[in-house]
């Protein structure tokens, strides 16, 4: 079956439009199930293990070690397929997951460009080969592209506190890294977000994947193939 994930920065909507889409499929017929982000849902001792290691410190920024961070998060990603993604869609469920790898992809490709100055394009070859050994990507990823400082402040509201000049720094390079992946692989689909009411936003999303449900629906053929790779295209100017 099917898995999708909603991709963005803090405040773009993900969890909303993620659960609005499982009920939209409930609704049509299929066998769905909605999959909340890491630290909101239930795991067992060795999830709750590594997302400990993981979430220590400062959210944007955990560990000294790029390295650790990347090996770290592809992890408890490996952990998330084999105990809550790979069971359902055994047994024929569509699962909508509330973050997906390219998470882990645009943190740490955002860390890499700002403290490192790391290429692009090195970086993302890196990531990739170490997402690919956590098993399954999603079939299909939505990043919900949001202007950063639009982004801040409905995350700063919901949290009820403010970001510090450092975090806000860095999630212009996390921005920044969505574009470069978004640019590459073309299972990541942008869908723009800003001046879009949550009902639009919503109607947006079922049109960019309206030919990928038809197809899942008739059973004529699957997604299309999951790329395990970035897609080689123009660089593009502009990095912060």
């Amino acid at each position: 079956m099917t898995l999708i994930a909603f991709e963005g920065l803090p405040g773009a909507g993900k969890s909303t439009q993620s659960r609005l889409l499982a009920e939209h499929l409930d609704r049509a017929g299929h066998a769905v199930v909605y999959l909340p982000d890491n630290l909101t849902r239930d795991t067992d001792d060795l999830g709750a293990t590594l997302l400990s290691l993981f979430t220590r410190g400062d959210p944007f920024a955990r560990h000294d070690s790029v390295v650790t961070e990347v090996h770290l998060a592809a992890a408890i990603r490996t952990h998330t397929l084999a105990t809550h993604i790979e069971p359902t869609l055994d047994q024929r469920r569509t699962v909508v997951e509330d973050r997906g790898l390219h998470t882990m992809y645009s943190y740490s490709l955002a860390t890499l460009l700002q403290r490192h100055r790391s290429a692009p394009d090195l970086a993302i070859a890196w990531l990739y080969a170490v997402g690919a050994l956590t098993g399954r990507a999603a079939d299909r990823s939505l990043w919900l592209r949001l202007p950063v400082d639009e982004a801040i402040a409905r995350a700063e509201h919901r949290q009820r506190h403010p970001y510090t000049a450092e975090q806000r720094l860095y999630l212009r390079y996390v921005d920044d890294a969505y574009r470069e992946l978004a640019d590459r692989d073309p299972t990541l689909i942008v869908v723009d977000v800003a001046g879009r009411t949550v009902n639009e936003v919503h109607a947006a999303v079922l049109a960019a994947l309206a030919g990928d449900l038809a197809a899942s629906r008739s059973n004529s053929r699957p997604l299309v193939p999951t790329q395990r790779g970035p897609a080689a295209t123009k660089r593009r100017p502009g990095m912060r």
